[in-house]
C-alpha cells in the first residue's frame, strides 16, 4: 500500500482538484489518503465523504496550526503504508499513471526513493524539473528506510522539504530517477512560495540556509560521507551568495551572513580537490542562472570571495 499524504491549511478551494487527481489514478486501490487538517478554519468533512465513494480518504486534524513540515510528519506518524508519497493541497499529479510509475520503479529496483520529474506552472508557462533533489514534488519513499535512518521533518515552516530531502540524500541511500513527468506544481498566487513580496522571498532564503544548514550538522552526528557534506555546503553557499546579492542592502541582510557561517565552517573543515570544487561550483551558477533570471551575476557588487570573507568576519 502507499499512503498519499496531503498537508492542508484553509485549502478548500483548491484541494478538490487535488483529491479528483489522486481518485484518477490507475492504482487508486493501493492508496491510503491523508488529508492533515493544519488547524483550518474549517474541517474538510465534507470533501471526505464525498471522495470516500472513489479512494481510501481520512483527515488527520492538528490542534494548532503548526506548518507543512509538521503537518506531513503528523501523517507519517500516524500511517503505516511500506510506501509514502506526498503533494500539495493546490498541486496535481500529471496524469492517472503517476504514482503507478513511481511504485512500479521503487519496487523493481528496490529503491530506497524515486526521483520522478515534474512541472512548475507560473502564471501560463511551464517550466520543468527534472531529476530533483529540493523539493518533495513527484517523489515516492520507501517508509523502512525513513524508519531506519531516522528521518523526520523539522518544524521549520518554509524549505523544511529541502531539510528532509538533503538528509536522505546525504546518507547510503538508493536512488532511482524516473523520466516521466509525475506532478505538476499549480500556480497558486495566495501560496507562501508563491507571493511577489520582497519580505517572504527573504524569508524563505532564510529557511533554505536553515534547513541546509540542520541536514549538514544532521550528517556531521550520523558521520555521512564528507565529501557530500562537503559537496552540498559550497553549492549551498554558491547559491546563498547568488541570492545575498539581492538582499545585501536589506537592513536585515546581517541574518543571512550569521546563519550562513556555519556552512562555511562546515566546508572549510571538509575541504575537497579543486577539480570538484570548481565543477559544483560551474554547476550551481549554470543552474540558477538558467532557472531564475539573474542579470544580478553580470556585475555583482561584490564577488562569491568577498562573501566568504564576509562570512568569516560575522
Amino acid at each position: 500500500m502507499i499512503d498519499v499524504i496531503i498537508p492542508a491549511y484553509n485549502s478548500h478551494d483548491t484541494i478538490e482538484q487535488t483529491l479528483y487527481s489522486i481518485s484518477y489514478q490507475v492504482i487508486k486501490d493501493k492508496l491510503r489518503v491523508y488529508i492533515v487538517n493544519d488547524a483550518s478554519d474549517k474541517d474538510y468533512s465534507e470533501l471526505v465523504t464525498f471522495f470516500s465513494n472513489f479512494i481510501n480518504i481520512k483527515e488527520l486534524k492538528l490542534e494548532k496550526n503548526s506548518g507543512p513540515g509538521v503537518a506531513r510528519q503528523y501523517g507519517l506518524d500516524n500511517s503505516n503504508s511500506e510506501y509514502v508519497v506526498f503533494i500539495d493541497s493546490d498541486d496535481v499529479f500529471f496524469d492517472c499513471f503517476s504514482i503507478k510509475r513511481l511504485y512500479d520503479m521503487i519496487t523493481t529496483r528496490k529503491s530506497d526513493v524515486v526521483i520522478g520529474n515534474f512541472q512548475e506552472e507560473v502564471q501560463f508557462e511551464f517550466f520543468n524539473h527534472n531529476e530533483d533533489t529540493i523539493w518533495l514534488h513527484g517523489k515516492i519513499y520507501r517508509r523502512k528506510y525513513l524508519d531506519d535512518n531516522n528521518i523526520r521533518f523539522n518544524d521549520t515552516r518554509l524549505n523544511e522539504d529541502n531539510g528532509f530531502n538533503q538528509l536522505i540524500f546525504l546518507g547510503k541511500t538508493k536512488i532511482s530517477y524516473l523520466d516521466y513527468y509525475v506532478y505538476i506544481w499549480c500556480n497558486n498566487s495566495k501560496s507562501i512560495t508563491r507571493k511577489d513580496n520582497h519580505a517572504v522571498l527573504f524569508e524563505l532564503l532564510l529557511g533554505y540556509i536553515y534547513n541546509i544548514n540542520w541536514a549538514l550538522q544532521e550528517s556531521l552526528k550520523r558521520n555521512y560521507d564528507k565529501e557530500k557534506i562537503s559537496s552540498l555546503a559550497l553549492s549551498a553557499l554558491v547559491a546563498i551568495y547568488i541570492h545575498y546579492l539581492d538582499f545585501e542592502k536589506n537592513k536585515d541582510s546581517k541574518k543571512i551572513l550569521e546563519l550562513s557561517k556555519s556552512i562555511k565552517k562546515i566546508f572549510d573543515n571538509n575541504p575537497i580537490d579543486n577539480e570538484l570544487k570548481y565543477s559544483i561550483m560551474e554547476a550551481q551558477y549554470l543552474s540558477l542562472f538558467k532557472t531564475e533570471n539573474r542579470e544580478v551575476l553580470f556585475e555583482p557588487n561584490i564577488t562569491f570571495k568577498d562573501f566568504l570573507k564576509l562570512l568569516s568576519k560575522v
